[in-house]
């Protein structure tokens, strides 16, 4: 039946390696393997970190700048690198939403949730709490700033301290 199979795909050749050639054989440790912890030995830029966010007021937009979108302190985050965002709440339910990244995880307090992302490519990102927590709701936006991994090297070791 796999002769058979092998012909009517127009592989009448045997698919199995024909060298007597025999595998190379090592010994591996665990140790040996790659960790988060033995990429982090040695970093300069540091793995978390927590800042407050404020949106801009009317009176201090600057031309360029979206009115109810734009924030004092942007989330700058590396692209072509695989992040992770832990979302908790401190008061009510809130909802760390940006739809254009894909991103949506309700903050609970008294839990951590967590989001794995993805940026390709650089640019600013918006996105707002989509969840009905308080008479300030509507002015809660995110803003993410994504850039290339060497700008972002650059900014960490400027700006963000342990």
């Amino acid at each position: 039946m796999l002769s058979a199979v092998r012909n009517f795909l127009g592989r009448g050749e045997d698919l199995a390696p024909t060298t007597s050639e025999q595998p190379k054989v090592q010994n591996v440790k665990a140790e040996d393997y790659a960790t988060p912890q033995k990429y982090l030995d040695g970093a300069e830029i540091p793995s978390y970190y927590q800042f407050q966010s404020n949106m801009v007021a009317d009176e201090d937009l600057k031309p360029g700048m979206c009115r109810n979108v734009d924030v004092d302190k942007r989330l700058t985050v590396p692209t072509r690198t695989h992040l992770r965002f832990l979302v908790t709440a401190t008061d009510v339910i809130h909802s760390f939403s940006v739809p254009s990244l894909g991103i949506k995880m309700d903050g609970t307090p008294g839990r951590v949730g967590r989001i794995n992302c993805f940026v390709q490519r650089e640019g600013v990102f918006y996105g707002q709490c989509s969840e009905l927590c308080g008479s300030l709701h509507g002015f809660m936006p995110i803003c993410i700033e994504a850039v290339s991994p060497e700008v972002y090297a650059a900014h960490a070791k400027k700006w963000y301290k342990d």
